[in-house]
């Protein structure tokens, strides 16, 4: 999945650093802004507990898929051979015209270029096809959210976007052309009781406990309800009345303190305050908008502090042109990585 600040790039520096700070790999690891759920299903296959969390539904499911879920279920209720058939069987599904048409597809209603009609009407037939099933009591849980996983997890793969939904794409990308196409999710297992939420981070922060905290907050003022809100929409399904140009969802109840510079700082040092861990993992590169200084106070009074660093390539949503904003012609960004034994 496209995702701003996403890890899997430097997750082999993650666990070097941590190595190099002898920190045990045992125990449990939460990380407690999972996004796409990438760190912690990096860490669950180095056999840790993992407790992961986001208040966004749709990494909500991704982590319950990824981290929670040890084993595929059965399907037995509507398959007699498994996830294989199931998923087969909404591949083939005839195409509807449904909210995803009507919203996200040029010839809908909103003249939007989220996805392609045909991968729309695709979208509307498997999106509701799945609601119906859950519905009428023939999926278990692990079940429902490990199609609808699939499902936007396939749906992104072909979005007309050039990194976040804030905005459509005007021509078409050639993946966006490409037919929607569902896939079987991979399930991995550590055989740990696996712990999922949808919360504050600051307030779950007052009621966990942990031997590894792993802190990847939002680093700018780019807020993530209104920059992945169609798959937002997609995962829960509730239809809404879009609003706007790119219609948005209404995310005033989405908003992360995170991400406002007012506030940031504050909530950071309550977060770490409050903290019951034996080490802190904190992933934040140079161009965030907490002061280095105020984070090496923050940490420094809950520890000692050891810090890393690499270069990569920042996010972009946009192609190179005059009026870009960036720092550094070269896209490079620095990833600090601080680590705290506490």
């Amino acid at each position: 999945m496209k995702y701003i600040g996403n890890k899997t790039r430097l997750l082999d520096f993650i666990y070097e650093s941590m190595i190099d700070a002898n920190i045990p790999m045992k125990g449990t690891f939460c990380d407690i802004f999972s996004g796409t759920a990438s760190v912690a299903k990096f860490f669950k296959n180095k056999d840790f507990k993992i407790i992961s969390n986001d208040f966004m539904t749709y990494s909500y499911v991704a982590q319950y898929v990824n981290i929670k879920i040890n084993k595929m279920p059965s399907f037995s209720k509507i398959s007699k051979n498994g996830i294989d058939e199931v998923i087969s069987f909404l591949n083939n599904m005839k195409p509807i015209k449904g909210f995803t048409f009507e919203n996200y597809a040029p010839e809908g209603k909103y003249k939007r270029q989220y996805f392609s009609n045909e991968n729309s009407m695709k979208i509307d037939a498997i999106r509701d096809k799945i609601e119906e099933w859950n519905v009428n009591g023939l999926l278990s849980r692990d079940e429902y959210y490990i199609l609808v996983y699939s499902l936007v997890d396939a749906a992104d793969f072909v979005a007309n976007i050039s990194g976040t939904y804030g905005a459509y794409l005007k021509i078409w990308r050639s993946m966006a052309l490409k037919p929607l196409t569902l896939v079987v999710p991979d399930i991995t297992t550590n055989n740990k009781d696996n712990e999922v939420f949808q919360e504050d981070s600051n307030e779950l922060i007052k009621r966990i406990e942990s031997d590894v905290l792993y802190i990847d907050p939002p680093y700018n003022g780019r807020q993530y309800a209104p920059n992945f809100h169609v798959l937002e929409s997609l995962t829960v399904w509730d239809k809404p009345k879009l609003i706007g140009k790119t219609g948005q969802r209404n995310y005033e109840d989405k908003k992360s303190r995170y991400c406002l510079k007012r506030e940031a700082t504050d909530a950071f040092e309550d977060l770490i305050v409050h903290a019951k861990t034996k080490y802190i993992v904190l992933s934040y590169n140079n161009e965030g908008i907490i002061p280095r200084e105020e984070i090496i106070r923050i940490l420094g009074n809950k520890g000692k502090m050891l810090e890393y660093t690499t270069d990569y390539r920042r996010f972009r949503t946009e192609s190179d042109n005059e009026h870009r904003k960036y720092k550094k012609c070269d896209d490079k960004v620095v990833e600090h990585l601080f680590i705290v034994i506490c």
